[in-house]
């Protein structure tokens, strides 16, 4: 498996960070990474060149599939990422009987497949696939929003694409504006809610997180100061609730003796 992450200078602090600090090193995984050129200054979601730095994501894919043979399998992700478990396995099995899942980050099915956590199996149809994402995002003009996204590209393109067979990953595949419990100010109207940086404290505690997570992708978060906050926030639960884990797991062995 050949995971692929590009990144630019706003973003180089999530590769050394976050991404390559928890990155599972485990037999049957390579890792390409490409500094992309700088297109978007402030690296802020739909600001000015956005889609230029979108455009330049998709022909760094574009590249990797180019050189590929039929089936070899690809991971594409942002850099955004910390990861928290072994994902080679886990991945080959969901890929068995789809040419590409992705993680689930939205609760409508119509744009919620996710445009920066993907894995694929390299096929004519995929190659054909991604270089009609670039082509389209080509074509677009005037500003930037999710309806010109790279995102909604990919899903309106697959949403056509009745030859392609894909699944969503599982919620251990995580980021946390999928879920909507506990958000005070959210309808399908307004879903500013989802926003981290919306979130008040009381629903940032409260925020769900799987307990078998294995990947945390920073979206749904807008800024490179909030997606920092986000990815240590996440990682300080995650660290409680192992040492909580532990904690209990010691304290039950010697009551298990006892009654024996």
């Amino acid at each position: 498996m050949k995971v692929c992450v590009s990144y630019s200078d706003t973003h180089e602090l999530f590769l050394y960070d976050f991404f390559i600090e928890s990155f599972p090193f485990e037999p049957g995984i390579s890792l390409t990474i490409e500094k992309l050129p700088q297109r978007c200054s402030t690296g802020a979601l739909f600001s000015d060149g956005w889609r230029e730095q979108m455009m330049e994501k998709q022909i760094f894919i574009n590249k990797q599939l180019k050189s590929s043979v039929d089936g070899e399998i690809f991971l594409f992700c942002d850099v955004d990422i910390r990861f928290y478990g072994k994902i080679y396995n886990d991945l080959k099995e969901n890929l068995k009987d789809c040419d590409i899942c992705f993680m689930k980050d939205h609760n409508s099915d119509t744009v919620g497949r996710c445009g920066g956590f993907f894995a694929v199996k390299s096929s004519s149809k995929i190659k054909k696939f991604f270089q009609e994402i670039y082509k389209k995002l080509e074509a677009l003009q005037g500003p930037v929003s999710f309806e010109s996204s790279e995102q909604s590209a990919i899903n309106t393109l697959l949403n056509e694409r009745k030859n392609i067979v894909w699944k969503y990953l599982p919620e251990r595949y995580y980021t946390h504006g999928l879920y909507t419990k506990g958000i005070k100010n959210f309808s399908e109207s307004n879903q500013s809610g989802l926003w981290w940086e919306n979130k008040d404290l009381d629903e940032k505690r409260d925020v769900f997180m799987p307990t078998d997570m294995l990947v945390h992708h920073a979206n749904w978060c807008n800024g490179i100061s909030n997606k920092i906050e986000l990815l240590r926030f996440i990682k300080s639960k995650m660290d409680f609730r192992n040492r909580r884990h532990k904690n209990l797991t010691a304290g039950e062995a010697p009551a298990t003796k006892r009654k024996r």
